[in-house]
């Protein structure tokens, strides 16, 4: 019996030896990689293993006085070495594979989880039950021989499906083979383990595992010494080989007729990012593959350097001719790529140098070719990159270059599932960045791009432009997933999203176009928040064609008078007079009949024509308010709208500027309407050309204030003279409880920072008699009339009592009057802090000699007539009969007027109540010969 453990102990020494010795062996004929790293701990965990466990048979423990802790102890460190050895062979097979479960610290420890449980369990055992491990005779317990194998064959099902996986996935036979004889070694370890658990006296497993290692080592070395590093799966020659034909052409002389060729792969780290290791290997075996036909045309050598760089040395006769090499090297990997359908066409570096160059030596010729590759990339990363490799750099998602390559093959590979091209576009982002800076936008875009990957990562998902993606896929729940990602962003985000979907029904459609009929699906859906999704249908096609027919036909449409301008009226909330009308574009074709903006402006804002457009509308807004003025027509300012593209195209002040002298007009009598949103996309130009507007006179107003992510810090920094209150805020009017507050808030802020107000959308009483008594300025909509043609609007103009059409002359009059901030106390100074939500009476009042007109009256004011027994609507004839009221009133004017405008008061008893009458002088209507004053009245 001691005999036999004798033997066993020797012979697991002499199998430990030999681990030792094939590990000290290692570094020295191999690329010692990550696969190689792993393998060298396979030996050495291997080998600890066998020492222990010989350790364990040949001791005579009967003579050892603590033998039980030290048995117990030694029993411990075997489990634990069996756990380590299964792990580690698990992490040898995975480097080699397509896993990648070895390849960040998190995913290391979730492979070494189950061990990590194992090795705990079994040290808390050891400590507090030995018996369960071992019994009073010294034998090993059904318990730990379990463990001894249970942790080893779970370790082992894990690594057999890592190699079939790597061996399904890899392109070439002798790598597929390499995995599955890989793969194999795990459970023939468990197998003869079992083996050895069972008889005991026969050293199975330490002379199975020493034969299978030493079969994998030669194994290996015999396929990948001569064809290189496993991982890289590029089939090359290995270096010993290339080292050996530069000696040779050193020995004949030749060398100076020989060229050393680094070549290194750019971008393959991107590409396993996204595409995966898989597809990463692809590219590294097609390049290598091409690597190596160079030496067939060129008579060399070629060996993979390691990682992403190979090495060749050809026979050239000049720079010149390696120059083409190069070239036709380039040329072959992109034939090849599109060929085999690769998700990328890889793309290569090459750094160059004759192979006598530094007296031949190897080292410093290659630190020269890495210098050149280095200057190469410096270079191409200043200039276009062809994508950054087909990668986004904010999102890391493929970009719009990777799409143009590769989305065509994607359609084609699907077209019976009718792939969906979606166009997704980030509402409000241009207002986003302007709120929150470029670095916040970004930071949203990534966030975006994630809720998008984790519902079409099967398809082609890219940043396709600024705020815009794009994603072809055959999934048939495309609109659903689009909803969801939708309902998620608009939840988690300050912005939202729309989409147009174009499903591709040939392998004919260019991915171009169908970019392009889904980019006008998204537009159809307008501004219309609820809608998240527009597929391309037969009512969208019509648009899609009008849009097409507005290039073909916009010269002509301008030449043959079909651009029209349309008016829309604006009217004084105080006088309800017709104090100015906007200038909308219109295309009165003969085909489609008339067209709104919605139909032509973008298309001509693309195109970069829409200057063209708003030019030709100011022209005939100056030559109709020219024509009037000759003929003594009555006219109002025209504000007339401007296009953000306007400020890039061409000096659109200069242009404007040359109309309107042209035509003899004053330049009040133009507004300048600039929509908010033009002031994200050129904000320096936008703030020069608005300089030059006010230096010439002109008013300069924001327009639809509040239809995107509007920024305060607009108001104050480009000096707006109005504010146009968008009508979105009027659209849910009635059911929204604190639209009313907003509004109140932004005509009281508004006339804080000096600017008028007018307010766009109006269409019911109700929602006129609100904003008068908020004290808009100026309202627009349908209750006051739709957008006309010029005929009609000037019919209104002409057939208009007289009353009811301001004449320019008493605009800076009315702007006066109206100014007045009825929200808060007038007799105090904008700027000064005040109450918020003063319910002090006010009222504003004309002075045409002695005859008083009480245009307007708050609702506290109106509240303390009706108290007193008075109407509203009559105390204009009830006020004048009270001759001491009327010249109470008079009085203070006087006094208001001589004083510059400063406040005058009076207690006055009203109905035997006392008042603290206070009265302030605004302005004075030349025309008229007529004042206007603000008044309030406190109780005491």
């Amino acid at each position: 019996m001691i005999k036999a453990t004798v033997v066993y102990a020797i012979s697991e020494f002499f199998c430990a030896i030999i681990m030792f010795g094939l590990n000290a062996s290692l570094k020295a004929v191999t690329n010692y990689g990550k696969r190689e790293k792993w393998f060298s701990r396979v030996f050495i965990t291997q080998g600890m293993y066998l020492l222990g466990d010989g350790l364990s048979t040949v001791i005579p423990w009967h003579y050892v006085p603590v033998a039980g802790p030290l048995m117990i102890l030694l029993n411990l460190y075997k489990a634990l070495m069996l756990d380590v050895v299964s792990v580690a062979i698990f992490f040898y097979i995975d480097s080699c594979g397509q896993l990648t479960m070895s390849d960040t610290k998190k995913k290391r420890w979730l492979v070494c989880l189950p061990a990590i449980l194992a090795a705990v369990f079994e040290v808390l055992v050891s400590i507090a039950s030995p018996t369960l491990f071992m019994s009073v005779n010294m034998k090993l317990t059904s318990l730990l021989n379990c463990l001894l194998v249970g942790v080893p064959a779970f370790y082992a099902l894990a690594t057999v499906a890592l190699a079939v996986h790597g061996a399904s996935q890899s392109p070439t036979k002798t790598v597929r083979n390499f995995y599955l004889v890989t793969g194999t070694y795990p459970l023939v370890m468990v197998f003869f383990g079992a083996l050895d658990i069972y008889f005991g006296e026969i050293p199975f497993y330490a002379f199975a595992a020493t034969l299978c290692l030493i079969f994998l080592y030669l194994y290996q070395f015999g396929v990948f010494v001569d064809t290189l590093s496993l991982s890289s799966l590029s089939n090359l020659k290995g270096r010993e080989r290339f080292k050996s034909f530069l000696e040779d052409i050193q020995k004949k002389g030749e060398m100076g007729e020989y060229y050393i060729l680094l070549i290194d792969m750019d971008g393959l780290k991107s590409i396993n990012d996204i595409y995966g290791r898989e597809e990463g290997d692809r590219a590294v075996y097609l390049v290598g593959e091409k690597v190596e036909a160079l030496e067939e045309s060129a008579l060399g050598s070629s060996c993979h350097y390691g990682g992403d760089e190979f090495l060749a040395v050809l026979r050239l006769a000049d720079e010149n001719a390696v120059a083409l090499t190069i070239d036709d090297l380039k040329s072959a990997i992109k034939q090849s790529a599109l060929a085999e359908k690769l998700a990328t066409i890889p793309q290569v570096v090459v750094g160059f140098v004759r192979a006598d160059t530094a007296d031949g030596d190897l080292k410093m010729q290659l630190r020269i070719a890495e210098s050149q590759i280095y200057e190469q990339k410096r270079e191409f990363k200043k200039g276009d990159q062809e994508g950054n490799f087909f990668v986004d750099k904010v999102t890391g998602l493929p970009n719009a270059n990777y799409f143009n390559s590769f989305a065509g093959n994607y359609v084609r590979e699907h077209i019976y599932d009718k792939p969906a091209v979606v166009l997704v576009n980030i509402r409000g982002m241009q207002a986003y960045n302007n709120h929150y800076g470029y670095e916040q936008g970004d930071a949203l875009l990534k966030r975006i791009a994630q809720e998008l990957h984790k519902r079409f990562a099967k398809g082609i998902l890219v940043r396709f432009a600024e705020d815009n993606f794009v994603i072809v896929t055959a999934d048939p729940d495309v609109e659903r997933l689009l909803t969801e990602a939708a309902a998620e962003i608009n939840h988690k985000e300050a912005v939202g999203l729309r989409a147009g979907i174009y499903y591709c029904e040939s392998d004919q459609d260019s991915v171009a176009i169908a970019v392009d009929k889904a980019k006008l699906a998204m537009r159809y859906i307008k501004d219309d928040r609820s809608v998240v999704y527009r597929v391309y249908d037969q009512e969208v096609s019509k648009s899609f064609e009008r849009q097409a027919y507005v290039l073909e036909h916009f010269q002509e449409a301008l030449d043959s008078g079909w651009i029209r301008p349309y008016y829309q009226i604006d009217v004084r909330s105080l006088t309800g007079a017709v104090c100015s009308a906007e200038a909308l574009a219109r295309w009165d074709d003969p085909k489609y009949g008339v067209l709104t903006p919605f139909f032509f402006v973008e298309t001509l804002e693309d195109a970069h024509l829409v200057h063209k457009l708003d030019l030709e509308i100011i022209r005939q807004v100056c030559e109709m308010l020219a024509r009037r003025l000759k003929e003594g027509q009555p006219v109002v300012p025209i504000s007339v709208n401007l296009s953000r593209v306007d400020f890039q195209v061409c000096d659109i002040f200069a242009e404007v500027d040359q109309l309107r002298r042209h035509y003899g007009l004053e330049a009040k009598m133009l507004k300048i309407e600039i929509l908010e949103s033009t002031i994200a996309t050129n904000p320096k130009e936008l703030k020069r050309a608005i300089g030059k507007f006010h230096e010439a006179g002109y008013e300069v107003w924001m327009d639809d204030f509040g239809s995107g992510y509007s920024n305060f810090n607009n108001l104050d920094e480009y000096n707006f003279d109005l504010l146009k209150i968008d009508m979105v805020f009027l659209h849910s009017f009635d059911v929204r409880p604190h639209i009313k507050t907003i509004l109140s808030m932004i005509v009281d802020m508004a006339k804080k920072m000096g600017m008028h107000t007018v307010c766009e959308g109006v269409e019911t009483q109700e929602q006129a008699d609100f904003l008068r008594e908020i004290g808009c300025e100026r309202l627009q909509g349908y209750i006051l009339s739709k957008p006309v043609p010029q005929e009609e609007f000037e019919s209104q103009l002409t057939h208009y009592a007289q009353s009811k059409v301001e004449n320019p002359a008493e605009n800076d009059y009315y702007d006066r009057l109206s100014h007045v901030n009825v929200l808060f106390d007038p007799m105090i100074d904008n700027g000064q802090k005040q109450d918020p939500g003063i319910k002090l009476p006010i009222g504003l009042i004309e002075r045409e000699g002695d005859e008083l007109d009480f245009v307007f009256m708050n609702h506290s004011y109106q509240q303390v007539l009706v108290d007193s027994g008075y109407h509203p609507d009559r105390w204009n004839q009830e006020a004048g009969s009270s001759h001491l009221f009327q010249s109470v009133m008079l009085k203070l004017m006087d006094e208001s007027k001589a004083a510059n405008g400063a406040e005058a008061s009076q207690v006055y008893v009203f109905n035997g109540v006392s008042y603290l009458l206070e009265i302030r002088y605004l302005a004075t209507d030349q025309l008229k010969q007529k004042q206007a004053y603000v008044y309030t009245f406190e109780k005491l």
